[in-house]
């Protein structure tokens, strides 16, 4: 099946599922087609039973499109996909700032049980800073609320998007109506946050900062890459699949943030342990 990932949401179900996820990097897949939600950070995403599956259908979508100007213009060989890989003598990235509050034990002895193994395949595995973790949801959270504003406001019903049958007294009355029928709690909340972190009095403050926090956060992980390392591993998600009364529990801010902390900053999500209450635990790579 194919997603969209902004800030984990096709990582984080195959996670809770027990299954592949798979994010490609920004701009190797097309998004024409795609509803956007935050263009600076949509991404298609896969889902299936197996890392090979997984490969099949992205050798098949992959390319440059003509549809999507963020679309790489570059021609992969996807027949290198079939070769065999070894762990050995790469060099795995552990973060320490992934071992937040709220990580369950058994994804923590899990995330150590990955980093054995590893090591015991002759990989080289050392703990890694990512000092910039933390702020990455509240920065996410700026820039997705303002990039929500910003696409939603052309689902007025005139041109795009739902148009309410109701009888209506103005051009503004319409609008307002089939808004508030076709859109969202979450949606409208987002949209009034963006419009607020957008005001001239609020722009610099929010919307110019959390680019510079993002910047920061992207720096993070180039110095990582800088420093010759091939690989981080960290979790996807703090806890094995919530019960649903649980997840309900929770408002959406709430929920992101405990779902996204992994993932939001993460590029791939990896294979999958199962505990022994029978839900999988999956890890990022």
């Amino acid at each position: 099946a194919l997603g969209s990932d902004t800030g984990g949401s096709v990582r984080n179900p195959a996670s809770y599922c027990g299954i592949v996820g798979f994010k490609p990097s920004y701009g190797l897949l097309s998004r024409h087609g795609l509803i956007p939600l935050v263009n600076s950070m949509d991404v298609p995403g896969i889902v299936a039973q197996t890392v090979e599956d997984v490969m099949a259908v992205f050798s098949v979508v992959i390319g440059p499109d003509l549809n999507d100007s963020t679309c790489l213009n570059m021609n992969l060989d996807t027949n290198k996909f079939q070769q065999d890989f070894s762990i050995r003598d790469c060099r795995i990235g552990i973060p320490e700032e992934y071992n937040c509050k709220g990580l369950s034990k058994e994804v923590k002895d899990t995330w150590n049980y990955i980093a054995d193994l590893i090591d015991n395949s002759e990989g080289m595995v050392k703990k890694v800073s990512l000092p910039h973790t933390s702020a990455s949801i509240a920065t996410y959270s700026v820039l997705n609320a303002c990039e929500v504003a910003s696409n939603m406001s052309r689902y007025t019903g005139i041109l795009y998007g739902y148009r309410s049958t109701q009888n209506y007294k103005s051009f503004e009355s319409l609008i307002t109506t089939n808004r508030i029928e076709a859109l969202g709690e979450v949606v409208r909340s987002r949209i009034l946050s963006g419009n607020f972190f957008l005001l001239q009095s609020n722009y610099e403050k929010y919307f110019l900062q959390s680019l510079k926090v993002r910047r920061l956060i992207s720096d993070d992980f180039q110095n990582i890459w800088k420093s010759n390392y091939d690989f981080l591993v960290t979790p996807t998600t703090l806890t094995t699949a919530p019960l649903l009364s649980e997840f309900k529990s929770l408002d959406n801010r709430t929920q992101c943030a405990t779902q996204d902390y992994c993932t939001q900053p993460a590029n791939m999500a990896g294979k999958c342990k199962v505990k022994k209450n029978l839900l999988p635990v999956a890890y990022s790579i």
